[in-house]
């Protein structure tokens, strides 16, 4: 009698996924890649089979393959952890760090010549070229945020609280303008 060699996907959907952690690590890491991965344990697990899920999210199986022995070996915190490059030096120091912290929670960047008052990732790497001469992908500013304890959301527009003189100035001024 030959014994049957059960596969990764079986193990994995013997595995006690849990799906509210899957849920919170979804929502708390922004980036795409670290997402399309989460989606992509989730999909295994819920029956889709691996060559389903590669198809319909665009992963090759092989990455899909080292996700799931991931999980199974070290849990989902491990899969959404960033990648540690121990040779690669820092080109931002921990001082310079700090002060990007300060910059982003007490100022705008208009304190810095920008014509903005939302920071994004763009601004940021623009305001770290002017200031230290060091340039970095949108991608390392996001890992940056995150070390400092920052999270990254989406920008929408902020006004100021109307200055109602100068409100009521305008409307006299154009029915000055119209003779109205």
């Amino acid at each position: 009698m030959v014994k049957r060699q059960t596969n990764r996907t079986e193990i994995f959907r013997t595995y006690e996924l849990d799906l509210d952690l899957l849920q919170k690590l979804y929502y708390t890491h922004q980036q795409e890649y670290l997402r399309k991965r989460l989606r992509a344990i989730k999909a295994v697990y819920e029956g889709q089979s691996r060559y389903q899920v590669c198809r319909s999210l665009g992963c090759s199986y092989n990455a899909l393959t080292k996700w799931i022995d991931v999980v199974l070996l070290h849990g989902l915190a491990k899969l959404v952890a960033p990648i540690k490059h121990p040779n690669t030096p820092q080109r931002l120091s921990s001082e310079q760090k700090k002060e990007l912290k300060r910059m982003i929670l007490e100022k705008s960047p208009r304190d810095y010549g920008i014509v903005r008052n939302l920071w994004t990732a763009d601004i940021m790497i623009e305001v770290i070229q002017s200031r230290w001469n060091i340039s970095l992908k949108s991608s390392r500013i996001y890992e940056i945020l995150e070390e400092l304890g920052l999270s990254y959301q989406r920008a929408h527009r902020d006004y100021e609280p109307p200055d109602k003189d100068a409100q009521k100035a305008f409307v006299e001024q154009v029915k000055k303008n119209w003779n109205i």
